[in-house]
């Protein structure tokens, strides 16, 4: 799973490695192999969210990646995650979750998407 990370807003660039690593760590609890997604580290001038995610459609053409399929974009404000008392981490593979396709459009969607959150969180404490 490639990462690409851009910081768009330089206070909070020191949490882009953490956010990059907890992406990582999602995709590799979720058994995606040969993907790649963009994920942006953003401040409140851009969005005034903790996280949005955007799906990759299927037939976008991304002739750069190769062989690798595009999961889409993750954005993360950790100025508003951090204020708000959430964790950056937590926040990563909720948007990665999205990316592949989970929601919290009806309560059978919710409670799938937290099993696999809970799966993703219990991974990274046992890499602390």
């Amino acid at each position: 799973m490639e990462v690409e990370m851009t910081i768009m807003d330089e206070r909070h660039a020191s949490s882009a490695p953490l956010a990059k690593k907890a992406i990582e760590l999602a995709a590799s609890v979720m058994g995606v192999v040969n993907a790649s997604c963009e994920a942006y580290i953003v401040g409140d001038a851009f969005m005034e969210k903790n996280v949005l995610a955007y799906p990759a459609p299927a037939d976008f053409p991304r002739p750069d990646l190769d062989e690798t399929r595009d999961l889409g974009e993750i954005y993360l404000n950790p100025g508003y995650i951090a204020s708000h008392g959430e964790d950056l981490r937590f926040m990563a593979a909720h948007g990665f979750l999205h990316l592949l396709g989970y929601d919290h459009a009806a309560e059978h969607d919710t409670l799938a998407m937290e099993e696999k959150e809970g799966k993703i969180m219990e991974a990274m404490k046992a890499l602390i």
